[in-house]
């Protein structure tokens, strides 16, 4: 359902080729123009308009990346499927305002016709040219709108139970869109708490080291202390051993 009602979007805008275009991207994600160009039998200039006319109602999104061997960019799609289901939400809220604003005129107003020049005007057009058409001077003929009221309720339930199910759509979009950003946001805290865990482990290793360090440098001073102490002490013995010779 959400397939079809996407490309029903896409031709509306672009006309055919944007729900063959549509239509690969769904699913999909970073697609290659060039890939796209190929499936369609398109040059890439005809498909890349198709997606710039979507891109200008955010239908799809893309990105550029470069070829390493040759060297140019190119484009890389995806559809944004919650951004066109918003898109189809406000175009058919649109459709059915209009829609029963006709219902409501024909339902309450009155339409007259010319037979001849095949048009219809308001009843207020008719009354100002005193029923007779300006185009031929045929006087008009009250409009029957029994077919007209019909076939607008008709549109106008049609365009209700779309809406509903855009509605569905929609909410089936918005859960998964949560879940991504859910999963996205547990994996980002899980590689921050990792991250703050091994700055602990690092900070924890710099005291060993530095402590190790620290009784390194004690155990050499008290080496250097008693060296000396034990160099006077012998300085002092051979000392007094010089004047109990003398």
């Amino acid at each position: 359902m959400q397939a079809r009602l996407l490309k029903e979007i896409a031709t509306d805008l672009v006309g055919k080729f944007g729900a063959d275009v549509v239509e690969l991207l769904i699913g999909k994600k970073d697609v290659n123009e060039f890939l796209i160009a190929k499936k369609l039998n398109l040059t890439p200039n005809q498909v890349r308009n198709i997606l710039y006319k979507l891109f200008a109602y955010n239908m799809v999104s893309f990105i550029k990346k470069r070829k390493r061997k040759k060297g140019w960019y190119v484009n890389l799609w995806t559809l944004n499927s919650l951004k066109s289901m918003d898109f189809l939400e406000k175009s058919l809220i649109k459709k059915l305002g209009e829609t029963e604003r006709q219902l409501k005129n024909r339902e309450t107003k009155r339409f007259y016709y010319c037979q001849t020049c095949n048009m219809e005007v308001s009843e207020e057009t008719a009354l100002s040219h005193d029923f007779a058409c300006q185009e031929c001077g045929q006087v008009y003929n009250l409009s029957e709108n029994k077919k007209e009221i019909i076939d607008l309720r008709k549109k106008l339930e049609k365009l209700q139970k779309e809406l509903e199910i855009v509605k569905i759509e929609k909410e089936v979009l918005v859960k998964k869109d949560d879940t991504r950003k859910l999963k996205r946001s547990n994996r980002e805290d899980r590689k921050k708490k990792e991250e703050r865990r091994k700055a602990r482990e690092s900070r924890k290793k710099e005291k060993i080291k530095l402590r190790k360090k620290e009784e390194r440098e004690k155990m050499k001073r008290k080496q250097k202390f008693f060296s000396y102490k034990r160099s006077r002490r012998q300085q002092k013995i051979k000392k007094k051993a010089r004047k109990t010779k003398r």
